[in-house]
């Protein structure tokens, strides 16, 4: 059995953009995920193929769910990882939106259904939208980090020179490496979420990834709603921090060298975070995963 299940004819897909969206290291403080699965409810998107996670999961780490359906039946919902269409009348190019979770086995053999349903669809260029834990100001515009495999891609994206990284990655980086000896066209974009803010999703950091996403397929961002609920937020973050004062005499320092940066050189976004901060993370995800003690 093919593990892409492919559920719709894709002859006729316009070069579309696609965006991918995973969970799992990718998804500090669940923003990648809630951007993606609001991004297919805002574009009327329609699943157009999944692929299997049989062969993709140790289930004793990634446990299914069981919930019960609108008929009251009880039910089992395993991990998954499914792309949808939206047509767009006002553009030359379709949209997919890839909605999934990072695999826990057979990367390559992943990478290879990526390839495929990417080959499949014709896709014009792939972009993967995550977000990752970093010494930001909370109450400051989300910065983005990342790179891109074409130059004026990560010109337009905002990307500066690219990333010189090197060290532990995870799944989108693999990826993107199968796409750039393909020659497919992608970047990938991290929002960079304060790591003292453990709110999951953050909503802020979730309408920061829409509107990059959208931004980038050539479609209005405009959510007045989201905006009010991420005002809301931050009022609630900024009382919160006020009864802590180890973490409010942290914010002060992270406010001083805003204004620092604000009044000299504007910082490229590889200047936020750095490859030993993001190897770092990393290490501290796959602790966490297999439930080590910090220090070990």
């Amino acid at each position: 059995m093919d593990a892409l299940r492919i559920e719709e004819d894709l002859s006729g897909l316009r070069q579309p953009h696609l965006l991918l969206t995973f969970s799992g290291w990718s998804d500090a403080a669940g923003v990648a995920i809630a951007a993606g699965r609001f991004l297919v409810e805002h574009l009327e998107a329609e699943c157009i193929a999944q692929i299997d996670p049989e062969d993709f999961y140790s289930f004793a780490d990634q446990r299914p769910q069981a919930q019960y359906n609108d008929n009251d039946q009880r039910e089992i919902i395993w991990p998954a990882n499914e792309f949808f269409l939206s047509r767009q009348p006002q553009l030359e190019h379709d949209v997919i939106i890839g909605v999934g979770v990072e695999p826990h086995l057979k990367w390559r053999t992943f990478t290879d259904l990526m390839m495929d349903l990417t080959q499949r669809c014709n896709v014009f260029q792939t972009v993967t939208l995550g977000a990752l834990w970093a010494d930001v100001l909370y109450s400051a515009p989300v910065r983005f980090s990342g790179s891109a495999t074409d130059p004026e891609l990560s010109r337009t994206l905002g990307l500066g020179s690219g990333s010189r990284y090197e060290g532990p990655t995870g799944m989108i980086g693999v990826l993107h490496d199968k796409l750039r000896r393909n020659q497919f066209t992608s970047a990938s974009l991290w929002a960079n979420m304060p790591y003292y803010i453990s709110v999951t999703p953050n909503p802020k950091g979730m309408l920061a990834l829409v509107r990059r996403g959208l931004e980038i397929v050539g479609l209005p961002a405009d959510f007045p709603e989201l905006e009010e609920e991420t005002r809301e937020f931050e009022e609630r973050v900024a009382e919160a921090i006020a009864q802590d004062p180890k973490i409010a005499a942290h914010v002060k320092k992270l406010e001083r060298q805003q204004a620092r940066a604000d009044s000299g050189p504007l910082l490229l976004p590889e200047d936020v975070v750095s490859g030993d901060d993001l190897a770092a993370e990393l290490q501290r995800y796959l602790r966490e995963q297999r439930g080590e003690p910090e220090g070990e």
